[in-house]
């Protein structure tokens, strides 16, 4: 088993870089279903908030409804159940995040993160959620506890995110109402874990390791940097860790930090153009459209869509400086991934001695 960690120490920097897969474009498999479907599920609950004039909400929202990147490609049963699951994760996170910004305190934000992050790593390879990682959960939890939060959010927020997570439910079970979307081919469901397959499989100490320290590590190095921004740190410092080896997890964090170059200067330059709310809104969900349908076939060209999804949702929900905003997305994003590339390098197996 994990062969590829041992072999990968043995390959050339050549080799390696082209492993990275800058370039690759994998196969389309349907994907536009999934990105309407996430559209649907994000864009539907955030337009209604917009029209209520209740623009402070739409973070919640959008984090509950992240459970409709889940089991894309999955048989509806098993759609179901990593969609229920991954909301009710989401939802948990969500609350937790708004409980520790009503406490204050940028260090019980750091480790809310880091007890997440390893929670979401366990019940991911547990459940077999689709996407594995803790990227959704960390970044929901380390958003809410960014910001100060009043105890009488707490409910909102909960109830919110919990009502968008139950509408993408519903969003990613409508397939079974077409024939198209019953004939479809799709992944079966796969066995649940059992104790002794979760916590002695190889690799997974090292993993645990990782998934704790690198939000601790990045989100500390952000606040002792004075960063604007540090929940962006810890997010990026959890991106690369599903990669099943040390050179696919590094890949992963080429293609993020490429990815994020690209759409911070696009964010730019729609954002200097000042766009309306529902300008806004369109375009962010353009944007979502677009990491869609290459989150599973290149990551990098996925990430020019995911950066200005955040940037474009941030500027609904909080009025920044686009500018100054888009170079703390750029500076926290690198900070991250530097954080994560030397956790990797610092965990990964070694080649057993020979006798």
């Amino acid at each position: 088993m994990h062969h590829g960690r041992v072999s990968e120490l043995h390959s050339s920097p050549r080799s390696i870089v082209r492993s990275w897969g800058l370039t690759e474009l994998r196969p389309h498999e349907h994907a536009h279903w999934g990105a309407l479907r996430a559209v649907v599920s994000v864009g539907a609950p955030v337009a209604v908030l917009l029209a209520l004039d209740r623009a402070d909400l739409t973070l919640f929202a959008s984090f509950g409804a992240f459970n409709s990147l889940y089991g894309r490609h999955s048989v509806y049963a098993a759609r179901l159940r990593m969609q229920t699951e991954a909301g009710l994760f989401l939802v948990g996170a969500v609350a937790l995040g708004v409980l520790a910004g009503a406490i204050g305190g940028s260090w019980l934000a750091i480790t809310a993160t880091a007890v997440t992050s390893v929670l979401a790593y366990l019940v991911s390879r547990w459940r077999h959620w689709v996407p594995p990682g803790a990227l959704f959960p960390v970044f929901a939890v380390s958003a809410c506890s960014a910001h100060h939060q009043s105890w009488n959010m707490l409910p909102v927020a909960v109830g919110v995110s919990a009502a968008a997570a139950v509408f993408a439910v519903l969003v990613g079970q409508t397939g079974q109402l077409f024939p198209a979307g019953r004939e479809r081919q799709k992944h079966a469901a796969r066995p649940l874990l059992s104790r002794a397959e979760l916590f002695g499989s190889e690799g997974v100490r090292g993993d645990l390791i990782v998934y704790a320290a690198a939000p601790v590590v990045a989100g500390a190095t952000a606040l002792t940097a004075g960063g604007a921004h540090p929940y962006w740190a810890m997010v990026s410092a959890v991106v690369p860790l599903t990669g099943p080896s040390s050179t696919q997890r590094i890949a992963r964090a080429m293609h993020r930090i490429w990815g994020t170059l690209a759409g911070v200067l696009l964010s730019v330059a729609i954002l200097s153009f000042d766009p309306g709310v529902v300008t806004t809104l369109v375009l962010a969900l353009i944007a979502q459209t677009w990491a869609e349908l290459f989150v599973a076939r290149n990551y990098g060209l996925a990430v020019v869509g995911i950066t200005p999804l955040a940037l474009l949702m941030q500027h609904l929900a909080v009025e920044s400086d686009p500018f100054a905003t888009a170079g703390d997305r750029l500076a926290e994003t690198a900070l991250g991934l530097a954080v994560a590339v030397v956790l990797i390098l610092l965990t990964r197996r070694r080649p057993k001695a020979q006798i």
